[in-house]
């Protein structure tokens, strides 16, 4: 039966395979992400090597539901794409697909997509990487087996990926033509970060916007150890673009101690801001958080030049700001892993 089932996938791959779609992600027993020109001049996509893939499969992935973004020795990126899909059958076993992009390089190109197959009870995981179109075959070849192995190995695994190959197939017949992704995406895409004007701290104490800031330039970082600001370089900044606008959402804070101060103990402070995408993460007290993750009363680090240290800022008020779009929108990285937005500890994506 396993056999079967395998051969049918197979067959179905091949039929999607054929008929790729400008910007449409394709799925083998998964999602095979197959990249295509961006707005910024990438004819297409990277191939996947032997090597890629097996450093891929090779991170450890320890939370898939809190990790949508990973780093790989610096070199390779996964990316969750969408809400995972939960399957639960008569025996008991809850079963959950996550799909991540596989991107590559300074360039950031997409390779492929990795699925990744989990029974949270157990705690089991099972991760195949899906080529893109231009990867060789003998990628392509240890795919197939890593299907049939983990087919034979785990109940359950091949039905359920045969399953969402088949949704995702009907919405690529149903989109055709559209230009747009098969993935149920859950805030837009994964790319995006702030809006321009976002104030980035500077090491020799001042600011600057966001989009002004260059690779090289010197920036203050978070010490969570010591709970200190620290210099560090920022080694590559993006710049993205989409034309039918994306959502911004804001967090406005207060320090927490007038929060919790009784009336008219305290000079109230002016209420700090800060904007970016659902996906981009922050520091919180509780660790990392993504933006979309952060609810009133989740406390974050601000740092308070009248004091030269920082304070703890809680979350006041959360605003989806859907109905105001922005076209543009920029990301850091760093070598030490953060940077300060607003005076608001914020990490690389």
């Amino acid at each position: 039966m396993c056999t079967e089932i395998h051969k049918l996938v197979y067959v179905i791959f091949d039929k999607i395979r054929e008929s790729v779609l400008l910007r449409i992600c394709v799925l083998a027993v998964g999602l095979a992400a197959v990249a295509a020109p961006d707005s910024f001049g990438q004819e297409e996509a990277a191939p996947l090597t032997l090597e890629d893939y097996k450093k891929f499969t090779s991170y450890k992935m320890e939370k898939p539901e809190e990790e949508t973004y990973a780093k790989i020795e610096g070199t390779y990126i996964l990316d969750r794409e969408a809400k995972p899909y939960v399957f639960n059958y008569s025996d008991g076993i809850e079963r959950k697909i996550y799909f991540y992009k596989m991107l590559k390089g300074a360039a950031r190109e997409e390779v492929g997509t990795m699925a990744i197959y989990a029974t949270p009870k157990s705690g089991k995981m099972i991760k195949v990487c899906i080529p893109g179109a231009k990867a060789d075959k003998k990628v392509w070849d240890y795919y197939i087996d890593e299907l049939k192995l983990n087919g034979e190995q785990e109940k359950g695994f091949l039905s359920t990926l045969a399953f969402v190959l088949s949704r995702e197939y009907s919405r690529e017949h149903a989109n055709a033509g559209k230009g747009t992704s098969t993935v149920a995406k859950e805030d837009g895409d994964y790319d995006f970060c702030f809006p321009a004007g976002a104030l980035v701290a500077l090491a020799d104490g001042s600011a600057r916007p966001i989009e002004q800031v260059k690779a090289g330039d010197k920036v203050v970082a978070f010490d969570a150890a010591s709970q200190s600001r620290r210099g560090t370089t920022v080694t590559a900044v993006q710049a993205h673009y989409k034309e039918a606008g994306i959502g911004i959402t804001k967090l406005v804070l207060l320090p927490t101690e007038e929060v919790y101060a009784s009336a008219g103990a305290w000079a109230p402070a002016a209420p700090i801001e800060i904007e970016a995408t659902g996906n981009h993460p922050l520091y919180t007290k509780e660790g990392r958080k993504e933006m979309r993750q952060i609810a009133e009363g989740d406390i974050l680090y601000h740092f308070d030049s009248s004091r030269h240290g920082f304070r703890e800022y809680k979350v006041v008020a959360k605003i989806e700001q859907d109905g105001q779009l922005v076209k543009r929108v920029y990301n850091l990285e760093t070598e030490a892993g953060s940077y300060l937005v607003n005076g608001t500890v914020v990490l690389d994506k």
